[in-house]
């Protein structure tokens, strides 16, 4: 390949540019004339084919001018490649340079008579034993070919022609600068011959059939080639591509779309924002899912995808105004019933809600909402609103069947939003807890609906989240307290507020439990043991409020004076306490060590919630729960101390927690206090085994509080 780079440099010793090369002389004489002197072996065999083919024309009395010359080097070598026989090589490459001469010096209506010249020069180039000089010779009559016959040039020779040559220019090892400006050359001439014939198929009278083939032979090389070009004529056929689009042809736009994506999948291409979103908007809205095949809109989604990326990092003002009709136009496809172009779509509208939706856009909207509660005049939606809408309409039932592909954009735009989603997402999280109630039988997307409503959850935080969809506990009739909530808020909740528990949650606990005492009073022990099993679960969502939290420097002295009578009061609920001591007190202790936090990307919500967590402000936190160690750790050592078991070890490991942050006196008076209730206990066992031995009867087998069990404990402590 560098010989040929060095060919495309520096040309064969006689170049086709030569002035004194004659037009109407006889140019086998000339060359003979100027290759006697030379001993190269090529330089012969050039000159004994120069020899014949000059006897050949000599006996049928025709002239040796360069044209009669280049046409019996066609015929000659059309009768080398059509024979059976093997291919001498040695005697093609003359024929090739000769035509590499005399091309320049015939006609552009001579070259491309009945396309043999292209036919003979692709069938050379298709050869894979020619050498260098052969190959270099045969892309010159190929790029003259491309430079000056292109727009009589049809059929799929064409698109051929094009990759060939590409591939020639653009894979010789670095050395391509000839071979750019080569490819600029070409690209610019098929450009101005797309556009020529596109205005000549658009004219009002009888539209030129002419030019409509041209075009649609055009378009193939088109997707080779538009990376490649200059920029201007980048501009001229994404204007022509836009025209194509509004014809709605499938014959038509499909190459063009094919072409557009492999357009932009190129980083080095040159082109201004405007005109392609402009192309992009018209491929999205004139695209009816009806009307256009499976592959047709799987192709346009993934145009959409890296196209309009593309023209977001170009210029983000000129994208965005489009993204609207673009996010309709893949919703419609996402109504089709063909599943890759479903999922092309979704995986679009996915990515553009990643990619082309910011701060700025959600600012936007949030102001325009706000100002029309203020009665501030509000012209018409904002950009992000419109988006939204088209998000919740995929809730409608005619995408009942595309329903499992609507929850994954939806939680798409909700882990966008954050925040924020509860400004423009409110009916859509209604829409969604209202699907619950659908039957089983023709819903078979629960789990995925669950995990949509979570992502709601995390996005929106539990506040907000359970102001919109209540779990409806004051329900006389238990049947319709929304239960399905719970393991939803048990998994999703994260980043909440410490004091929305203790202000919120457990004022709904003290309510069902004195509901529950209630009922069990009047005998109805059935719906009390339901009510009390609803008590349970709200204790359970305690962790997932502990679950890197907002406020705990604000509020966990209110928590832990709560948790305190908790602990004494309520044994059921001792192992939920301690998890989530362990949880919070875990967290900030990881943070201020600097351990790395383990947030996967897949959980939004988790990303956003320890994001503000610092080494500064895991320190504040962990000096408030310190501040409140030593009445946690004086209960939850005598609970230990006196409780006959400790189930999953929940008990000692928060008391480890505790201590590990506790003042040196705190855990010193605690450790003094241990070791005075193990001597007594040590005592108190001496004593009964004195007693025992005396003929006293004990019976200690089932005394939970002995002292010999207390003894074990206060040693496992």
């Amino acid at each position: 390949m560098d010989s040929l780079c060095l060919g495309i440099e520096t040309g064969f010793c006689i170049t086709p540019s030569e002035p004194d090369l004659p037009v109407s002389g006889d140019f086998g004489e000339f060359m003979l004339f100027r290759l006697s002197q030379s001993k190269r072996p090529d330089h012969k065999h050039l000159c004994a084919v120069i020899d014949e083919l000059s006897k050949a024309l000599a006996e049928g009395n025709h002239s040796r001018t360069p044209v009669a010359y280049f046409a019996a080097t066609c015929s000659s070598l059309d009768s080398l490649l059509s024979a059976d026989a093997e291919l001498p090589l040695d005697v093609v490459q003359p024929h090739v340079v000769i035509l590499s001469l005399v091309f320049p010096k015939v006609s552009a209506g001579v070259l491309k008579r009945n396309g043999l010249a292209l036919h003979l020069v692709l069938s050379v180039l298709r050869l894979g034993s020619v050498t260098p000089e052969c190959l270099i010779s045969a892309l010159k009559c190929l790029v003259h070919l491309l430079t000056t016959s292109v727009e009589s040039l049809m059929g799929n020779e064409v698109s051929e022609a094009y990759s060939i040559l590409l591939n020639l220019v653009t894979h010789s090892d670095g050395k391509t600068s000839r071979g750019t400006r080569t490819c600029h050359s070409v690209s610019g001439t098929i450009a101005e011959s797309f556009q020529k014939h596109l205005d000549l198929a658009h004219k009002s009278e009888a539209r030129s059939a002419e030019g409509a083939q041209q075009v649609l032979y055009l378009l193939s090389p088109l997707k080779e080639c538009l990376a490649l070009m200059s920029k201007k004529h980048i501009a001229t056929v994404i204007e022509g591509f836009k025209m194509l689009m509004i014809t709605r042809d499938a014959f038509i736009t499909r190459p063009v779309i094919d072409s557009l994506n492999a357009f932009c999948l190129n980083p080095t291409s040159e082109v201004t924002a405007e005109a392609l979103v402009e192309v992009l908007y018209h491929a999205a809205v004139l695209f009816s899912a009806p009307e256009t095949s499976a592959d047709a809109m799987t192709s346009t989604a993934r145009l959409m995808k890296v196209g309009m990326v593309r023209a977001f990092s170009l210029n983000r003002d000129v994208c965005v105004v489009k993204l609207p009709g673009v996010f309709n136009g893949l919703k419609d496809i996402i109504a089709s019933e063909h599943e890759e172009a479903i999922f092309a779509a979704t995986d679009a509208l996915k990515s553009l809600i990643c990619s082309c939706i910011d701060e700025s856009l959600i600012r936007e909207g949030v102001n325009g909402i706000r100002n029309s509660n203020l009665d501030v005049k509000k012209s018409s939606p904002t950009v992000i609103e419109k988006l939204c809408a088209t998000v919740e309409s995929l809730l409608d039932y005619k995408y009942h069947a595309v329903w499992d592909m609507a929850f994954q954009v939806v939680s798409t735009m909700f882990n966008k939003l954050g925040e924020e989603s509860s400004y423009f997402m409110r009916k859509t999280l209604e829409d969604l807890s209202d699907m619950q109630d659908l039957p089983d039988e023709g819903f078979p997307y629960r789990k995925q609906l669950h995990e949509c409503v979570g992502s709601a959850l995390g996005a929106m935080g539990p506040e907000t989240f359970l102001n919109i969809v209540r779990l409806n506990l004051e329900a006389n009739d238990l049947s319709e307290v929304n239960v399905w909530l719970f393991p939803i808020l048990k998994q999703y909740t994260v980043g909440g507020r410490l004091s929305f528990s203790t202000e919120t949650i457990f004022r709904m606990i003290e309510i069902m439990s004195h509901k529950a005492q209630q009922l069990k009073l009047q005998g109805l022990t059935a719906a009390s043991r339901s009510v009390e099993s609803l008590v349970y679960s709200l204790w359970a969502l305690l962790p997932s409020f502990c679950n890197y939290p907002v406020d705990t420097v604000e509020s966990f002295e209110d928590l832990g004076r709560i948790l305190c009578g908790a602990l004494q009061t309520q044994a059921e609920t001792r192992g939920v306490i301690c998890t989530s001591l362990n949880i919070l007190i875990q967290q900030n202790k990881d943070v201020v060590e600097g351990k790395e936090v383990p947030v996967s990307d897949a959980i939004p919500e988790l990303v956003r919630a320890s994001a503000p967590y610092d080494s500064h402000s895991a320190a504040a936190n962990l000096e408030v729960i310190r501040s409140c160690a030593p009445k946690l750790l004086d209960v939850l050592s005598k609970i230990f101390h006196e409780s006959a078991k400790d189930d999953g070890g929940s008990l000692q490991s928060a008391i480890g927690n505790l201590a590990s942050i506790a003042e040196k006196k705190t855990v010193s008076k605690l450790l003094f206090k241990t070791l005075r209730e193990l001597l007594m206990a040590r005592k108190t066992a001496i004593a009964e085994d004195e007693s025992s031995v005396s003929g006293m009867e004990v019976d200690n087998t089932a005394d939970k509080n002995s002292s010999s069990n207390l003894r074990a404990r206060l040693l496992i402590c």
